[in-house]
């Protein structure tokens, strides 16, 4: 067939991916940051082992976020060796949870294969994987199969083969991933409390989501890849289906996950966890002496510090027993019993939500609707205030797939639906969607940022024909330009710019406007380069970033800006501590 033809012609016309350096891996870390945040709370809710309580996802998304934090800050940030040792002693600074503790020894695995490198090939990728394996295992005392060590041993095994077949290195991670999901797949039927509750490793499937968050950014880079895509094996697929996930009817089942766990009658205990921080600490001495207080023990480290997770009756006890070894630092105790009782109330809620949703009659589709591109928390409650039918996950560092929009094309329930991509790199995928949306019509309002985003939905007329708010909201957004606020993180010179590391940055639409050392300096340069003054300027504040923060800014630009009103909204986006819409 001609098709087949020019496929085969230019899969030979395409060149492997045969290097990773540590800026790729930058890039890869922070989409599997993303990605796993898109995916925590599903995480949350499979998290029956070895406690019921609930947390799995957000202990895995904290320690992801510290080891991304440290990376990106790595002394050579073009070496890999460098960067992911960086991200192992981030995430060992970081870790929460027995899954976090673990997911922070694959990471001093990976570091510990990569040492010494600036990059490396299919082959280095592969002992990467290995070593992470190995370290991973030595650090539990009693290893349990079914677990995230059984993923991450068997994701070793997949990145040895493929290694040994090519050596592209999108094909070793593509391999990982799927063979990284098989595995998820299998621990239902390798522990029996899973099986029980009918989910798979909650720990499994956050190291598999990380794993694939990774390789969907070196999949999406420039050079050319003749691996096929990879399947999206997510939570929301019917083999892992989660309570309320298919609607009544799977709401008002059987319980699982975490929800299908009753209540102990003596409690789980208490999450205790700290550092231990000295000179010349004996890990093996300390790992004895702490881990015979309690359960799913994990004592990792080096000689001068330590990091302490274990699950106990009594954390005074333990507490005051590691005081004696050094300095305890970051310590945290948790109520495994309180926690598991918030998530059987949660289950609770949501069957009788399916209740009362089975019980109305179902709405028909109405005729058009709105869907829309977040890269947080804060910006997806605020589409959602203004009236968006479905608000999808994607920004900067991990754009949704096709699949992912289409998905929210069928949320929204609408014969005709307006798709607000936010980003300039969603546009294209956006596009895509109207060709495999059946039965619904779909159009692009190419908005490339957030506020243009809430400027077109702000134009919305519920009650208009789809050209004409598309019309409006083309209009919408002309008026609109974004202005964010960044650091940099390494030399470099764009834009006719000397930047230097650490420096801040003001991006306005997409062009870098202002260098400086000070939030209000830049902003007010990128500010006085309109050519208008702006009216209104909302102010929204990025992950980390306090309402005083914001308030201090506004009031250093008020002087140069009289007529204009200010608002400050929370957005809550990574990588950004200030996002302006100016209108």
């Amino acid at each position: 067939m001609p098709g087949s033809e020019t496929a085969s012609e230019l899969t030979v016309l395409r060149r492997p991916l045969e290097v990773v350096n540590g800026e790729q891996a930058l890039v890869g870390l922070r989409a599997a940051l993303s990605w796993l945040e898109a995916n925590q709370q599903e995480i949350n809710d499979l998290n029956v082992f070895p406690v019921p309580d609930g947390d799995t996802g957000s202990n895995m998304f904290l320690t992801m976020r510290s080891a991304v934090e440290e990376a990106q800050h790595a002394k050579h940030p073009e070496s890999i060796d460098s960067v992911m040792a960086a991200a192992a002693h981030g995430s060992l600074m970081g870790a929460r949870g027995n899954s976090g503790v673990i997911l922070s020894q694959i990471f001093r695995g990976l570091a510990q294969g990569l040492s010494g490198k600036a990059e490396v090939n299919a082959a280095g990728v592969a002992r990467a994987f290995r070593e992470a394996a190995t370290v991973a295992y030595r650090a539990v005392m009693k290893p349990t199969e079914g677990t995230i060590l059984t993923v991450i041993r068997e994701a070793a095994q997949a990145a040895e083969a493929a290694a040994a077949e090519g050596d592209d290195i999108r094909a070793v991670l593509n391999h990982v991933v799927r063979e990284a999901h098989a595995a998820v797949e299998r621990t239902t039927e390798q522990l029996s409390v899973l099986r029980d509750a009918g989910v798979v490793d909650a720990g499994g499937f956050g190291l598999a989501v990380i794993v694939e968050g990774f390789a969907r950014a070196v999949n999406d880079s420039q050079q050319p890849n003749a691996e096929p895509p990879l399947p999206l094996r997510r939570v929301s697929e019917p083999s892992v289906r989660m309570p309320g996930a298919g609607g009544a009817a799977s709401a008002l089942g059987r319980r699982r996950g975490a929800a299908a766990v009753a209540e102990s009658e003596h409690g789980f205990g208490y999450c205790t966890e700290f550092l231990i921080e000295g000179e010349h600490l004996d890990v093996d001495q300390i790992r004895a002496e702490l881990s015979a207080m309690g359960e799913s023990a994990l004592v990792v480290g080096d000689p001068q510090l330590i990091r302490v997770h274990i699950h106990t009756t009594d954390p005074a006890v333990l507490i005051g027993a590691a005081a004696q070894r050094g300095r305890l630092s970051k310590l945290k105790v948790e109520d495994m019993t309180a926690q598991h009782h918030e998530v059987l109330e949660r289950a609770g809620a949501a069957e009788a939500a399916a209740v009362a949703a089975a019980e109305a009659p179902a709405a028909p589709p109405k005729p058009l609707g709105v869907v829309t591109v977040a890269p947080a928390r804060g910006f997806r409650e605020i589409f959602e205030s203004l009236g968006a039918d479905a608000v999808v996950a994607g920004g900067q560092t991990m754009n949704p797939s096709i699949e992912d929009l289409l998905n929210g094309v069928n949320a929204a329930n609408a014969h005709s639906v307006i798709v607000l991509p936010n980003n300039a790199n969603v546009i294209l995928t956006a596009e895509q969607v109207n060709t495999v949306a059946d039965g619904r019509d779909v159009m692009v309002v190419p908005t490339r940022n957030v506020p243009q985003g809430i400027s077109a939905l702000l134009a919305f007329d519920a009650t208009a024909d789809i050209e004409t708010n598309r019309k409006r909201m083309l209009s919408a957004i002309e008026k609109v330009h974004a202005v964010e606020v960044t650091h940099a993180v390494r030399d470099s010179r764009t834009d006719g710019k000397e930047i230097k590391e650490g420096d801040v940055i003001a991006v306005v639409d997409g062009r870098i406007a202002a260098v400086g050392s000070d939030y209000a300096g830049v902003v007010q340069t990128a500010m006085s380069e309109q050519p208008a003054v702006p009216e209104l300027v909302t102010l929204y504040c990025g992950e980390g970033v306090s309402t005083d923060d914001a308030e201090q800014l506004v009031e250093a630009l008020r002087p140069a800006h009289p007529s204009t009103e200010f608002e400050i909204q929370t957005g809550g986006q990574e990588h950004y501590p200030f996002v302006l819409s100016l209108e």
